[in-house]
């Protein structure tokens, strides 16, 4: 998969392929959820998140919060082909509201 836009959380990958998104959090209490395609909202395992793409746009929605605000999620979405270490880190840092993000993964 390759990373189409950093700022825009854009992605392009091959149907079938197995996207891995993990989370790390610093400073807070966890509280992050997840929504796949629209789905229901469901709490981040600690193990991440594992989608296989399917064809046309597959849509990953993260909610982060923080009590107290200041706390850190790192977003790790893997296996990205022209980025280093074949990764691609995005941070958030809720501040008192919470926090979505929408990637978009096209195949």
């Amino acid at each position: 998969m390759e990373e189409k836009s950093h700022a825009d959380l854009r992605y392009k990958g091959n149907v079938g392929e197995t996207v891995t998104v993990t989370v790390t959090v610093a400073g807070t209490v966890p509280m992050m959820t997840f929504k796949l395609d629209g789905g229901p909202s469901l709490p981040v395992p600690p193990t991440g998140i594992q989608l296989q793409l399917h064809a046309g746009t597959n849509l990953l929605e993260l909610t982060f919060d923080s009590v107290p605000p200041g706390g850190v999620y790192t977003v790790i979405v893997k296996t990205v082909t022209n980025e280093s270490n074949n990764q691609c880190l995005q941070t958030f840092s809720p501040l008192g509201i919470p926090i979505s993000a929408a990637y978009r993964f096209f195949a």
